[in-house]
């Protein structure tokens, strides 16, 4: 058992309507590789039906049908479709967890949906779309800003995951930084090395990682960084590129969303941003 107990005690998968498989299953395996309850939260989110309330919005139905007004009750009838279908994706994906697994269907704007469900010790989960042009749609971008303003943890899941297995890399830019406990704590659960790219170079690996890695074999190994690549978000990713990691950890505060997507993007690993109140004990 890790010798950390983690701040996180539940992973919230934001689910849209055009999910992927694969992200259920991925997030799944998550969940139960680090023991915590997992909530798929499907986003009926109502912008869209406030916006099918203007007569002047139209949606276009191909070159026969062309542009109509938005039919309401045919889009409900999609999302409460859509809906059924990830519940049963989900409860299949998760027939076998040990933690507590739920699904929910959540209606609101997706700022309201998020405060209202979020708890401080989640990890709530962005699925990045499979599809280029769902990337670029408000939608997504809208989710993304909802989560990251929420205060909570976000993890950041490319649609594409090149490795399930590699070191965990923690970014530390500042004394104490909580990336490097909570990369601890994920390198203890997954059985990983831990491996510290090093901003802050007063810092060092620091005397309670060594105790920790004495006590239960972790492997830590540190990298320096000059602290200028990391608004950089090219720079950034590039300044463990030799690596072959399977997640990246990161603090708020000294990094924008734009930053962790790029990395996520670049990398095709997951990023995990915490706040500075989601240091492992």
């Amino acid at each position: 058992m890790p010798a950390l107990t983690p701040a996180f005690k539940r992973l919230v998968l934001g689910l849209q309507p055009t999910a992927a498989d694969s992200s259920m299953r991925l997030v799944a395996e998550l969940a139960s590789v680090l023991q915590l309850e997992l909530l798929g939260l499907f986003l009926d989110d109502s912008s869209l039906r406030d916006l099918a309330r203007f007569p002047f919005v139209r949606e276009f139905r191909g070159p026969a049908a062309g542009w109509q007004p938005i039919d309401i009750e045919r889009v409900s009838r999609d999302l409460e479709v859509a809906a059924g279908n990830l519940r049963r994706i989900f409860e299949q994906a998760t027939r076998e967890l040990e933690t507590a697994a739920r699904f929910e269907v959540a209606r609101g704007s997706l700022g309201e949906i998020i405060a209202a469900s979020s708890r401080s010790d989640d990890i709530f989960v962005i699925v990045e779309p499979l599809n280029p042009v769902e990337r670029a749609t408000s939608q997504f971008a809208l989710l993304s800003e909802a989560a990251f303003g929420s205060g909570v943890a976000v993890l950041l899941l490319p649609s594409r995951i090149r490795r399930t297995s590699g070191p965990i890399v923690a970014i530390a830019t500042r004394p104490n930084d909580p990336s490097v406990q909570t990369g601890a704590f994920l390198a203890l659960a997954t059985k990983e090395e831990l491996v510290i790219i090093n901003a802050d170079h007063q810092q060092g690996i620091g005397d309670d990682t060594r105790k920790l890695a004495a006590e239960t074999g972790l492997r830590v190994d540190q990298i320096t960084a000059a602290r200028s690549v990391f608004p950089d978000p090219g720079a950034c990713a590039q300044a463990f590129r030799h690596l072959q990691e399977r997640l990246v950890v990161m603090s708020r505060g000294d990094f924008n969303p734009g930053v962790a997507s790029t990395i996520a993007a670049a990398r095709q690993v997951p990023v995990l941003v915490i706040g500075t109140g989601n240091q492992a004990a």
